[in-house]
């Protein structure tokens, strides 16, 4: 693997630059006058203490144009002044004062300038990220998506750099309740040169999100990401579908669509609850147990879907495939085709609701563009039918408040699903390649998985991560791997220093080299930059086995003993 070279910043960058050019007048009128008023100074001959003839030297001269320049006025040094020596004095009093203020004035004029301060702070800011000496996380987009995985990934104390074109959200990471200090820059992410400014190019970038709510935005950080750090993955955020096709062609393999994500997880619950659960557990570290139980009863009745927009669409599609029995209200046919049996009209009149079917249907989608639209659908089809299951989507973050008020069964956050998904590429990616694998398990099989977690855990306290066998993340079992010691998995498994009790975690999934393997048991063997996925509770005695290999070499020596006394 290569690593792409880190160049130095530009020159432009350096505030001595931009104070060079824009002082250039001010410095040549003070270097003029003060050369004119030293020399003078110099040639025009005064008189010492006993008479004599005397000429000031030039440093002389200079320190008492310095202070006559300044308006200090120490007096006439170093012997008092003759009268042709005061009368060059009194010409070169006013142009010196006047030049010394005209140089001050367009000092403070041009700290007070805004490109100078937006030099200095990306200045500041480029030094800060060629500084970092630990990985970090670059994240385009500092929207209601990025306050959330920002807010994730430095709860772990996870580094990341922000880049975001509105300079106000930027702002806003000074006085945000992180656990780091995250560096942001107001710029557009889809400048190569502010994405090498942020770090894109540095030897300690692990990965690029890029998250903004403009498309073609993400598509151009991509693309630069792909061409000048192609070692490192990005996610990238799209909800077009020739947006998604151009990502992929370029090779990038993390993109979220929001729309297909939620339709993927609302088919998941009808027809597969406990992959559903399982998922939202080792995702969320919460068990949607209800929702899945509710959705999996009324996976086969009537349903009701207002909006027929990108959202509508990718649900009536993934509905339909799973045989649900769909019912759209849409206002514009004209925009969309609408299926069969359809009703045009705004799914907030009730007789639009009747004529779909709403005191029959099971649940109802809201899934049209306005918040306040999707509230009133709801609110609508509630007084028609108060036992509906109800699934309503949330576009605006600041409405938080009047969603929870309405009690939706169901709530689509496309920021909230992004960020999810993008955490969890970013954080953990061995947990996004076994919810893949995992599809391929019976739900029987699940069920007694979750059962298993749930006698090893409790529930407040699971997580779900991920280590890598190394110096690093853990340096006691590389080194005892390096030093030609055998280690099994097992042996993570269980208390260093009480080796007959387990630890309340289990592993998921392990992989090397491109090989992975679900569920492995106890007696895998382990090997240097191996990467393991597990799920549980993060113990002193689990932190002491990866970084204090005493614990592990105790837990060897019990385990030959044991082995010796049968």
């Amino acid at each position: 693997m290569t690593t792409p070279s880190y160049s130095k910043p530009n020159p432009k960058d350096h505030i001595l630059f931009l104070v060079m050019r824009r002082m250039r007048t001010p410095i040549i009128v003070m270097i003029t006058i003060t050369a004119i008023s030293v020399l003078g100074m110099v040639l025009i001959p005064g008189v010492d203490e006993q008479g004599h003839p005397y000429h000031m030297r030039f440093f002389e001269a200079f320190y008492f144009v310095s202070f006559m320049t300044t308006t200090i006025g120490f007096g006439e040094i170093p012997h008092a002044f003759t009268p042709e020596q005061r009368f060059w004095v009194t010409l070169c009093i006013y142009p010196t004062v006047v030049g010394w203020l005209y140089a001050f004035g367009s000092i403070l004029t041009l700290m007070q300038d805004d490109v100078f301060k937006e030099t200095v702070f990306h200045a500041s800011f480029a030094r800060y990220v060629r500084n970092l000496r630990e990985p970090f996380f670059l994240i385009c987009g500092y929207g209601a998506t990025g306050h959330l995985l920002v807010g994730k990934l430095t709860r772990e104390f996870r580094q990341c750099v922000v880049v975001d074109i509105d300079q106000t959200s930027v702002n806003e990471l000074t006085v945000e309740d992180l656990n780091l200090y995250v560096p942001g820059l107001g710029a557009d992410a889809s400048d190569s040169e502010h994405l090498i400014k942020a770090g894109l190019k540095h030897p300690m970038c692990r990965a690029v999100a890029a998250i903004t709510n403009d498309d073609r935005a993400n598509l151009k950080v991509a693309m630069t990401t792909r061409l000048l750090h192609p070692d490192i993955p990005v996610v990238a955020r799209s909800e077009y579908p020739e947006t998604v096709e151009n990502m992929r062609a370029f090779g990038v393999e993390h993109v979220i669509n929001p729309f297909e994500i939620f339709a993927d997880d609302l088919v998941e619950a009808m027809c597969h609850p406990n992959h559903f659960r399982f998922r939202g557990l080792l995702m969320e570290g919460d068990d949607p147990v209800e929702v899945a139980t509710r959705l999996a009863a009324l996976a086969d009745q009537p349903w009701i879907l207002c909006g027929f927009g990108r959202l509508g669409r990718t649900l009536f599609d993934r509905l339909a495939h799973a045989g649900g029995q769909i019912t759209v209200i849409d206002a514009h046919p004209e925009q969309h085709p609408l299926p069969e049996r359809s009703v045009v009209g705004r799914g907030i009149d009730t007789d639009n609701l009747i004529a779909a079917g709403v005191e029959q249907a099971a649940g109802i989608i809201a899934a049209t563009g306005d918040d306040i639209d999707n509230l009133s659908i709801i609110m609508s089809a509630r007084k028609l039918n108060p036992k509906i299951f109800c699934i309503a989507r949330q576009v605006v973050r600041a409405n938080d408040p009047l969603f929870d008020s309405a009690a939706i069964d169901l709530r689509m956050q496309c920021n909230a699903l992004v960020a999810r998904k993008a955490y969890t590429w970013l954080s953990t990616p061995l947990l996004h390649n076994f919810t893949n694998k995992i599809a391929q398990i019976s739900e029987k099989h699940v069920n007694r998985l979750m059962q298993r977690v749930a006698t090893r855990v409790a529930a407040d306290e699971f997580e779900t991560w991920q280590v890598r066998l190394d110096e690093r993340e853990a340096p006691a079992v590389a080194e005892l791997l390096r030093t030609g010691v055998p280690l099994c998995l097992g042996q993570l498994l269980k208390d260093p220093w009480h080796p007959d009790e387990p630890l309340p975690q289990i592993a998921l999934l392990t992989e090397k080299d491109g090989e992975e393997r679900l569920l492995p048991g106890p007696s895998v063997g382990l090997a240097e930059g191996m990467n393991i996925l597990f799920c549980g509770y993060q113990t002193t005695a689990w932190r002491s086995a990866l970084y204090q290999k005493e614990s592990l070499l105790f837990a060897l020596q019990c385990r030959h003993e044991a082995e010796a006394a049968v």
